[in-house]
């Protein structure tokens, strides 16, 4: 079954929060004198554990990916608002450009707002 981000955003909450639970549980029952019984649900916690390591780190590479994309975008947009700047220094086709400036910014926040949301 495929996830979308929010998702594993959602199932990631989950597990941390059976796994902050069974530290719990383990907890009491080693100060209920049940060794036995809590070394059984630290290991079981152990293994969860794992798994929500390779979960956030999927997530991680998710988001660096979509972060690259951004990023080359922004460099683009970037580079031509300084061309744009450097022409209304220069005072050459003022509001063509400031016109141009203003769209370039828009641009970036749309990125921005793309990498937020995972493309």
């Amino acid at each position: 079954m495929a996830f979308d981000p929010k998702d594993k955003e959602k199932v990631l909450e989950s597990l941390m929060t059976a796994h902050r639970q069974g530290q719990l549980m383990e907890v009491r029952l080693r100060l209920q004198g049940k060794p036995d019984e809590a070394e059984k649900l630290w290991q079981s916690n152990t293994r969860l554990s794992t798994e929500i390591d390779i979960l956030i780190g999927q997530i991680m590479d998710e988001w660096l990916g979509d972060a690259e994309r951004a990023i080359e975008d922004l460099t683009d947009a970037k580079a031509k608002l300084g061309a744009a700047v450097a022409d209304i220094k220069q005072q050459i086709h003022v509001a063509q450009n400031v016109v141009k400036v203003l769209g370039l910014l828009d641009e970036a926040v749309a990125i921005a707002k793309k990498a937020v949301a995972g493309f």
